[in-house]
């Protein structure tokens, strides 16, 4: 009899490759986890040549991510691509990283991205050297012509024409290509050209404050007596444009390490321009007059110490019904870089801070007679250590108010002004009445003969004073480009009133000091006295200086 054969179960070995296969599943699954990196989201205006698990995001064709989704911003204007960047590619995700979508593309620069069309666009990237990290950032539109961690200095220069300039264009020294081209727009005013150009390094040490940038762009022709003359930089420069520089020697502070990221060149149109003032970048402001400035026009110079700073553009005049008076606000045109920056910071962060700077040094603004013959005006800046002030912070139409001072005509007349009123305002008619009924009670008794003479002295000499004020308002309003009738009228003035302090002292010896006509004289005593030694200073001023009616003091 047979014995049964008895199968060994092998149930044991069926599970074995489940469980193999689950090892390797998480083994891929876990190679992949710590593999992914930062997850990233990135802005461009459109979607095009991007698609969602497809497009790579790749660094020196090595595939550092992948785009997962593709939304639309919240203002449906642009899109956002969300990418998962690997492990490794999560150190180059700085705050200057630069992302942007390769595909065949022809600019100054050549043809780039042909590549792409045989294996799809892809996204680039070039990594930043900011210390901060980021998580969102804004694709460019174009691959960068200068890569953010790239040697060398970037400069900033200013220019009315770009004639035959394009982004790309090269930058030469001695015939020797040392960098391009990157950035041409217009100023926030559009009255000026910003381009920025990337010098290479070691060619970065050419540049300091006194290098000297023009364009080179095309061919000259010029025909003259010698004959026709044509010259020519390069085909490169004839196809693309180019600039070039030099660094001359000058009186400005040279050395490569006050160059910052403020500091602008001007760009001329060729080298003979070189030795013209240069461009600088433009500020406006405001000032406020509330005299008369007759005489002043728009295109008039604005001058810090006799130096051309700027102009004047436009002139209106305002009715402010709070303070009831009419105000005349100026908006000049300034180019603060003119003024050397000695001893001020050079790391400002822009133009108004020199300005701020001056301002609180005492700087304030005035107009100033330029012209005897045609009685033209123009602002002048000076410096009244005196006087220092806040840059105050209102603001009309946007710009920036200036303080400003009277001086010159606007100051001697107002002086004498202030004078007149002062004259005006003693109690004459009030004091007159009250010696009227002393004289009346005084009647002919022999003791008050002196004070009946007094009273009516002074009642006579207030008629000759009141006379002399009108004819120094006649003679401020008719005579202010002189200085002789003005002064022959202040010192009749004075001595009338020099007359009417004697008086009033003989007419206070003998009244009783606690009598109200005693206190009334007493105080118009006081302030004829202070009238007085105004009017000796303002003829002493008019003496030293005849013309200060003109020019100021």
């Amino acid at each position: 009899m047979q014995e049964p054969k008895i199968e060994k179960n092998n149930t044991r070995l069926l599970w074995i490759l489940p469980i193999i296969a689950l090892g390797i599943g998480l083994y891929l699954a876990y190679n992949h986890l710590s593999n992914l990196g930062a997850s990233v989201d990135i802005e461009f205006d459109n979607a095009q040549g991007i698609e969602a698990g497809k497009t790579k995001i790749r660094f020196k064709s090595l595939e550092i991510g992948t785009i997962t989704n593709i939304t639309l911003t919240d203002d449906f204007k642009k899109v956002i691509a969300h990418a998962q960047m690997t492990r490794t590619a999560t150190p180059l995700l700085k705050q200057d990283t630069q992302f942007w979508v390769v595909k065949p593309q022809i600019s100054a620069s050549g043809i780039t991205g042909l590549d792409t069309i045989i294996s799809g666009s892809f996204i680039a990237i070039a990594p930043g050297e900011s210390r901060e990290n980021r998580r969102h950032f804004i694709g460019l539109n174009s691959p960068p012509l200068i890569p953010a961690s790239e040697p060398g200095v970037r400069v900033h220069l200013i220019t009315n024409n770009v004639k035959g300039l394009n982004i790309g264009s090269p930058v030469y020294y001695r015939g020797f290509k040392v960098g391009q081209i990157d950035q041409i727009q217009f100023d926030d005013h559009f009255d000026r050209i910003k381009l920025e150009a990337f010098i290479n390094s070691p060619y970065d040490k050419l540049i300091n404050p006194n290098t000297k940038f023009w364009n080179i762009s095309g061919f000259n022709f010029k025909l003259g007596a010698n004959g026709a003359d044509f010259s020519m930089e390069s085909l490169e420069t004839l196809a693309l444009g180019g600039i070039t520089f030099s660094t001359p020697m000058s009186l400005s502070a040279g050395g490569k390490d006050s160059i910052n990221e403020n500091t602008i060149f001007t760009l001329y149109a060729n080298e003979q321009d070189t030795n013209q003032s240069p461009i600088f970048e433009k500020q406006y402001y405001v000032l406020y007059f509330d005299s008369s400035i007759r005489g002043l026009n728009t295109g008039a110079p604005v001058e810090f110490d006799g130096i051309d700073i700027g102009e004047v553009i436009d002139i209106r005049l305002l009715y402010d019904e709070k303070q009831e008076k009419a105000i005349i606000p100026v908006l000049i045109e300034l180019e603060p870089e003119r003024i050397a920056r000695v001893n001020l910071p050079q790391d400002s962060d822009n133009q108004d801070d020199i300005m701020t700077t001056l301002i609180q040094q005492g700087m304030q603004a005035s107009i100033e007679t330029g012209s005897l013959l045609t009685g033209e005006k123009f602002i002048r800046l000076s410096m009244y250590p005196d006087d220092k002030q806040n840059i105050t912070k209102d603001k009309y139409s946007s710009y920036t108010v200036l303080p400003t001072r009277n001086t010159g005509i606007n100051k001697i007349t107002d002086d004498i002004g202030s004078i007149v009123s002062t004259v005006k305002n003693l109690p004459f008619e009030s004091l007159f009445n009250k010696a009227q009924t002393l004289m009346d009670k005084a009647g002919n008794a022999a003791g008050s003969l002196d004070k009946i003479i007094a009273t009516k002295e002074i009642q006579n000499i207030g008629k000759t004073i009141d006379k002399s004020l009108k004819q120094l308002d006649g003679t401020l309003a008719s005579v202010r480009t002189t200085s002789d009738s003005a002064n022959i009228v202040l010192k009749n003035l004075n001595n009338q009133l020099k007359t009417v302090t004697m008086q009033l002292e003989n007419t206070l010896s003998g009244l009783a000091p606690n009598s109200n006509l005693y206190y009334n004289l007493n105080q118009t005593l006081q302030n004829l006295q202070k009238t007085s030694i105004s009017i000796d200073r303002l003829m002493k001023k008019l003496d030293a200086k005849p013309n200060a009616l003109i020019f100021g003091e």
